[in-house]
């Protein structure tokens, strides 16, 4: 008899309506009405106006202090893709001021997760593989990868969209590799245009699928099929090198932080900084651990200072509050992440999370690190989690083994829920600044100003 069809279909129509549901609720709840108006929300808008004009610039008024001063206009270090989505709405007669960030990051949320679920339905093909499936669907649609990242902003909107745009590379291969289609030309097109567009978003995620696209065409072989995707590769690659130099004057350049009116402004010393390490240096990478696994950072020292405060002087711009770890967001994730990186055994699969590795790595060197970059990491987490759900189960699924499932999903959604309140109370900048002033307690309880 053939086994039946896993999982059912009511299952992921009940998964996605509760992503459908709760998200924009949970939004709202933690102070995030459609209504609102948000910083720097007209940004993106001027941003299309002056593309369909041909122009790489934007309406100083628009960006404010995120602008860079570049012979006399003002541009900003953000891909274009957030501004494409919005050339239709310009177009239209009284609508060019509508600002729809709230909406263009839920929407982005939406579709990483639409995408994840099609991705754990091709590797849950049989009921044996239910509590750790079912693991990793927990951890996705009430975990740490969506919920804790719901607050609207101009600096989220464009993580949101470049995940989405990784989750489909993610789904797009696994269903290669788990389907009798493989990897037909449509396909690997298809998985070239979300590498494309991630660098047309969000330059680290679009490096980390340029990176994973290009190890696994190299390990996979079969040259004969590389020319279509490598063409949609290149053809990206040369619209970034033309926006890079209509707005700083050279392709290769993605920011000159140099120029940046934050910078110039209120923060000189920020020039001295990056002229000294660069915006991306290993020696931040024990700083960038502790700040997205082990938070002792704002840990506040008898003198009044927090625990590194001459080191992050010396190498960073700013670690943004809130503290958190992916222990206590994902340690389902982590968990099922591990064992399924253990359980690689061929260069192909291999290839692909190496590639993964590179926006991880990029976050851990930077010389900002905020709470939103954690996203990065999701997409190496994610696809390491698919290839433990699709390998042959070792585990016995045993009452500890279910056991240490739900407590660590409980642990999960508790932790992300609440990173969503802190994230959506936290003040932007160099968390310091208030760690040393109120400290962590007072900087959430003191009255709003």
């Amino acid at each position: 008899m053939l086994e039946r069809a896993y999982p059912p279909r009511w299952l992921w129509i009940t998964a996605f309506a509760v992503a459908i549901v709760w998200y924009p609720t949970l939004v709202c709840l933690v102070g995030f009405p459609p209504s609102g108006k948000w910083d720097f929300g007209l940004a993106f808008n001027s941003m299309a106006e002056h593309l369909l004009a041909g122009r790489f610039d934007v309406d100083p008024d628009a960006i404010g202090a995120e602008g860079f001063d570049v012979n006399g206009r003002t541009v900003s270090y953000f891909g274009i893709f957030c501004a494409l989505l919005r050339v239709p709405l310009v177009l239209i007669p009284g609508f060019a001021r509508t600002d729809v960030t709230w909406w263009s990051c839920l929407i982005a949320v939406w579709l990483a997760t639409w995408f994840q679920l099609r991705a754990i339905a091709q590797v849950w093909v049989s009921p044996r593989q239910s509590w750790l499936a079912a693991g990793l669907l927990i951890s996705v649609i009430l975990g740490g990868q969506h919920i804790q990242f719901l607050r609207p902003s101009i600096y989220q909107e464009p993580i949101n969209w470049a995940s989405a745009q990784a989750m489909a590379f993610i789904f797009l291969t696994t269903r290669g590799l788990t389907t009798a289609r493989g990897f037909d030309r449509s396909t690997l097109c298809w998985m070239a245009v979300c590498a494309g567009l991630a660098l047309l978003t969000r330059v680290s995620f679009g490096v980390g699928l340029y990176a994973a696209f290009g190890l696994f065409l190299f390990t996979r072989g079969q040259v004969r099929t590389w020319p279509a995707p490598a063409c949609i590769l290149l053809a990206f690659a040369v619209m970034v090198g033309i926006v890079n130099d209509g707005r700083w004057g050279n392709p290769f350049t993605f920011a000159d932080f140099s120029r940046f009116d934050l910078s110039q402004d209120v923060a000189p010393d920020r020039l001295g900084r990056i002229v000294a390490y660069g915006a991306f240096n290993p020696e931040r990478i024990w700083l960038g651990l502790g700040y997205y696994f082990f938070p002792i950072w704002v840990w506040i020292r008898s003198d009044g200072h927090v625990l590194f405060a001459e080191t992050q002087a010396t190498l960073m711009d700013a670690m943004e509050l809130p503290p958190g770890s992916f222990f206590l967001t994902d340690p389902l994730l982590i968990g099922i992440a591990i064992a399924g990186a253990a359980a690689i055994r061929d260069r192909v699969r291999a290839g692909l999370l190496l590639g993964l590795c590179a926006p991880p790595v990029l976050m851990l060197c930077a010389i900002s690190m905020a709470h939103r970059y954690r996203m990065e990491f999701y997409p190496l987490l994610f696809a390491a989690a698919l290839f433990a759900v699709a390998a042959p189960s070792r585990v016995a699924e045993t009452r500890v083994f279910r056991a240490a499932i739900i407590g660590a999903a409980v642990v999960s959604i508790v932790a992300a829920h609440a990173m969503a309140v802190l994230d959506a109370h936290s003040p932007l900048g160099p968390g310091e600044f208030y760690l040393e002033r109120y400290g962590l307690v007072g900087t959430y309880t003191r009255p709003a100003r």
